[in-house]
């Protein structure tokens, strides 16, 4: 669970669509929910039905706040799976400005969604997939250090 709220790591495009449309269901879910009993208990139209009222509200918006603070989360770890910071979250304040900004943040949350994150090993962590990318790396790094220590062997070798 803990995992779920931590920026640090690499998320790629499959969990972070499956993470993000199963955020927002549930979240309709209980909106819809809470609403219906916002209903029922309002229709009653006394002094506790609207205390509870104000209850339900809340609970909504703590709900929503816990939904912003899971998506930021979800976004910052497929960011550093594209080898990009956290901080290119920003370009999500350009849909206050009407029209432009919406396409703005419509072709950026596209990007996310769509790119493929850096294959092997970068700044953020190990490559999600795992995969030949990052075995591949590790192969070429330990022939090349074997390689390196052959070598020194042979000129060692050689001076005495």
């Amino acid at each position: 669970m803990a995992d779920y709220f931590s920026y640090e790591g690499r998320l790629n495009r499959w969990p972070y669509f499956l993470r993000y449309i199963g955020c927002l269901v549930a979240y309709f879910i209980l909106v819809i929910f809470l609403s219906i009993m916002v209903g029922i208990v309002a229709y009653s139209n006394t002094a506790i039905g609207n205390i509870i009222t104000i209850l339900i509200s809340f609970l909504i918006l703590i709900a929503a706040l816990i939904m912003l603070i899971f998506m930021l989360m979800q976004a910052i770890k497929r960011l550093h799976d594209l080898d990009k910071s956290g901080w290119y979250l920003l370009i999500r304040l350009a849909s206050i400005i009407p029209l432009i900004g919406w396409i703005i943040v419509l072709g950026f949350d596209l990007y996310l969604f769509l790119a493929k994150g850096t294959t092997g090993p970068n700044r953020f962590g190990p490559d999600p997939l795992g995969g030949e990318a990052s075995q591949s790396n590790d192969t070429v790094q330990s022939l090349n250090s074997d390689a390196v220590d052959a070598e020194y062997k042979d000129i060692n070798e050689t001076e005495e």
